[in-house]
């Protein structure tokens, strides 16, 4: 009897409470504004400019490779810099770290810690049919064409047009700017690294630092004829990764004589138990929290409002749902092992006294690397295998919320691109920015740039581009930035 009595009080309360989180979903505010007009002949901006610089920018094949060392476009690219920016040469003190860009333009307060601005110059290789030439740089149709336009030299020809037509007009930033470029992100160089040792010797402390990752997502408006900004991303961190080898030893042999537990019958099983049987926990974590509970009030359907609005209460059903649905939905809740290389024996008929499996993990903020890895370590002992980690980093630090740079940043998208949401996100992929945690409480990654999903997927594809006026608008953005960061605190 009693259990019958706590079963229904706890029945009870359930179902009062998800009475309150249906009543959430249904009241939900979306504070949306996305008509913020562009006004092309504002002070500094110059739309057919920026996109000739950016077009020459393109046509430098900055490609960088595993393996080799040479660096001929990266100082041919360097050297288009200077021609581009002139007064950024003159003004700025201009740091070479090994084909690594660092330029840094002194404000007025010497004592205000000061602001980074990064993006790479090095771009992937170019295959494919493209419509207009991989590193022609072409303008057509309103956009710059080519390798490079998202992933990373639109931002980084954002950056410099900003500073540079600032300083021709006689602007003086509150506090130090800093601008790096790295020679070699797209192959997980060095170029970051050297950098920050290079800033940390130095014993210099940034409040803020803002990398590639997350952009300003947009729809063409036929009411308008132009694009308008739907939601800007701000990844708030990435997450840890490595590259893990398992290998399975045996006397091997001939085919035509096999004997049970092969090498790759046992890492058979390995792929097959963290496929199926994951060993990774799902959680809802305080990040995936954050990202959620902004972008639920503008989700179409109303049982996806009831369920990410409400993860107060339904955090446990949607970490295993999200996990179930897997894609980005499921990596955002757990760590990820995805198996990407074989090798074994060169023989058809030869049974391998060695083979192996490589698997590319992903690392959560719950179950960082060390965790992780002594997960799998144990999965692999039980199938007498061994086990070697190739690379790998752990989880960087998230970014500070709370700080004035994350609301600064925020404040600066609302007046540039209108009231649209600002989402807090975690970043899948890698980028440079993790170094940067060492030397910086706020690291975001943020492109303030209006893309289409079709733009921001033609990164590493075919046909990458990006519009002239998403190229201006970022212009627009770091002025804006730059102009009056910390000018509401009397420049501190």
């Amino acid at each position: 009897m009693i259990f019958l009595w706590t079963a229904a009080g706890v029945l009870a309360v359930f179902s009062i409470l998800f009475i309150i989180a249906c009543l959430r979903a249904a009241i939900m505010k979306r504070h949306y504004n996305d008509d913020k007009p562009f006004f092309v002949d504002r002070d500094g901006i110059a739309p057919a400019r920026h996109a000739e610089s950016l077009s020459e920018m393109i046509k430098i094949p900055t490609v960088s490779r595993r393996g080799s060392d040479d660096k001929t476009e990266i100082y041919n690219f360097h050297a288009l810099l200077r021609r581009l920016y002139p007064n950024i040469h003159r003004v700025c003190e201009t740091v070479d770290i090994g084909g690594a860009l660092l330029f840094k333009w002194a404000g007025r307060d010497k004592g205000a810690n000061p602001v980074l601005l990064m993006s790479h110059h090095d771009v992937v290789e170019a295959s494919g049919k493209w419509k207009h030439g991989a590193f022609s740089g072409e303008i057509a149709e309103g956009k710059i064409w080519g390798r490079g336009a998202v992933d990373t030299k639109g931002a980084l020809c954002a950056i410099l047009e900003s500073v540079e037509g600032l300083i021709a007009e006689g602007f003086i930033p509150y506090r130090d700017i800093y601008v790096a470029s790295s020679d070699n992100e797209e192959i997980t160089g060095d170029g970051a690294v050297k950098t920050v040792e290079y800033l940390y010797e130095k014993g210099i402390r940034f409040d803020l630092v803002m990398d590639e990752g997350g952009s300003v997502m947009s729809v063409y408006d036929s009411r308008l004829n132009r694009m308008a900004a739907h939601n800007a991303m701000l990844g708030i961190f990435e997450k840890g990764r490595a590259n893990i080898k398992f290998i399975a030893n045996s006397a091997g042999g001939h085919a035509s004589v096999p004997f049970n537990d092969n090498p790759f019958a046992r890492l058979g099983k390995l792929i097959y138990k963290i496929e199926h049987r994951s060993p990774f926990k799902r959680r809802v974590t305080r990040p995936v929290r954050l990202q959620y509970k902004i972008m639920a009030p503008y989700m179409k359907h109303f049982r996806h409002r009831l369920l990410y609005g409400n993860l107060w209460l339904f955090a446990p059903f949607a970490s295993y749902y999200m996990g179930k649905k897997g894609g980005a939905l499921g990596a955002v809740v757990k760590t990820t092992c995805v198996f990407t290389m074989a090798e074994g024996s060169h023989g058809a008929n030869v049974i391998p006294e060695m083979a192996s499996v490589t698997a590319n993990c992903r690392f959560m903020i719950h179950e960082p690397l060390p965790a992780s890895y002594a997960k799998l370590g144990k999965i692999a002992k039980k199938l007498n295998l061994h086990m070697e980690m190739i690379t790998g980093f752990d989880v960087p630090p998230v970014a500070d919320m709370e700080c004035y740079a994350y609301k600064y940043v925020n404040d600066c998208i609302k007046e540039v691109f209108g009231d649209i949401p600002r989402v807090p996100y975690i970043m899948l992929a890698g980028t440079d920015a993790r170094h940067y945690t060492k030397i910086c409480d706020c690291v975001l990654r943020f492109v303030p740039l209006m893309m289409t999903g079709e733009q921001l997927n033609s990164a590493h594809a075919v046909n990458e581009n990006l519009s002239v006026e998403a190229l201006a608008r970022g212009v627009v953005f770091y002025r804006e930035f730059i102009m009056n960061y910390g000018a509401d605190r009397g420049g501190l």
